[in-house]
């Protein structure tokens, strides 16, 4: 059971990199929409553990939205409210 589930991971990691791959970057609704078979929460958890591995990146777009690009983020000067945040909950803005 839980290498069945392993699998499901993996195979949905590797589909939403192939899909950013071939876009070269997409807003994350759009990534939702794209892949019809897996649910937003599917998503969203796989976009978070691969960013937090540094295989994808997401950057603020604007209040709500995110774009999700390949590879990690360039490093750029962190503003006060980022320090901030990162003290907070201990992850970047």
């Amino acid at each position: 059971e839980d290498a069945m589930a392993e699998a499901h991971v993996s195979s949905l990691d590797s589909v939403i990199c192939l899909k950013v791959t071939s876009l070269g970057s997409c807003t994350f609704d759009e990534l939702v929409q794209r892949l019809p078979a897996y649910s937003g929460a599917q998503v969203f958890a796989a976009v978070d553990r691969l960013s937090r591995q540094g295989t994808l990146t997401l950057r603020r777009t604007h209040c709500f939205g995110y774009v999700v690009s390949i590879g990690p983020d360039p490093p750029t000067p962190q503003s006060s409210q980022d320090r901030k945040s990162q003290a907070l909950f201990g992850r970047p803005g």
